[in-house]
């Protein structure tokens, strides 16, 4: 990585701490944070990109439109964790803010990916797989959406065991057929670990964030619960199978 690179990468991590620090002062609504702490990073990076914006927009809004929702109902119904939200919820339950999180979540991780790791490479479609992720998108969506109509507890699953089917079973899938993409994660995993700690500590100080339930490593932090399943499932198993689903679907898988 260039010296040039690492400054721009300095850059994105000073303005967060920056931004973070006004919301730690004003206490702002939880879909301002959101916007002044991460919106405004996601769309300098993305601009950066040259070749890789038009596949990580798809992706990141795919996924946010259709996986996000079941995983966001299903925790909620667990009472996983809950936020401030000023908007309607879908089905009274799932917040709107969560949902323009999670597409931050997937768009910024994957422009910095595209951009400080994989070196913004020129292709011009992309990839046939795609057709197939939407496809286990929509399954997921439609047997977790029908099972909530039929009963909803059928769909309450701990923070652990939502865990393993989204994020723990793709990890093994993906990685033991292309082991050679977990290198390529490190950095923005270690990056976006930092930038989550950050900003999940500050929005429980202020009150745009918090855990009710139940957990297998819970502590306090700053007087709130602050579980370490949390740090485990976030911080370092989402972004790198976030990255591996990105290539293999979408990318050309190298």
């Amino acid at each position: 990585m260039s010296r040039y690179h690492i400054y721009r990468m300095l850059f994105l991590f000073v303005y967060v701490l920056c931004a973070c620090t006004v919301v730690l002062m004003v206490s702002p609504s939880y879909i301002f944070s959101i916007c002044l702490v991460l919106l405004v990073p996601s769309v300098v990076n993305f601009m950066w990109l040259r070749h890789a914006r038009m596949r990580v927009f798809i992706f990141s809004l795919i996924s946010a439109l259709i996986f996000a929702p079941p995983v966001e109902l299903a925790a909620r119904l667990a009472n996983a964790w809950d936020v401030q939200s000023v908007f309607p919820r879908l089905f009274g339950l799932v917040p709107f803010e969560n949902m323009l999180f999670a597409f931050l979540n997937f768009f910024w991780a994957l422009s910095f990916y595209e951009y400080f790791i994989d070196k913004d490479h020129q292709q011009r479609h992309i990839s046939k797989y795609f057709k197939f992720l939407v496809g286990l998108y929509v399954v997921f969506a439609g047997v977790v959406f029908s099972l909530y109509f039929y009963d909803p507890t059928t769909v309450s699953l701990q923070y652990m065991i939502l865990a393993v089917i989204v994020l723990f079973i793709p990890a093994v899938l993906i990685f033991s057929h292309r082991p050679h993409l977990i290198k390529k994660t490190l950095i923005p995993t270690l990056f976006f670990a930092i930038i989550f700690f950050i900003y999940e500590v500050v929005s429980l100080v202020v009150g745009s964030w918090w855990w009710p339930g139940e957990y297998v490593f819970p502590i306090m932090l700053c007087g709130h619960v602050f579980p370490i399943d949390d740090v485990i499932i976030w911080y370092f198993v989402s972004t790198p199978v976030l990255i591996g689903g990105y290539e293999f679907f979408a990318d050309d898988d190298r």
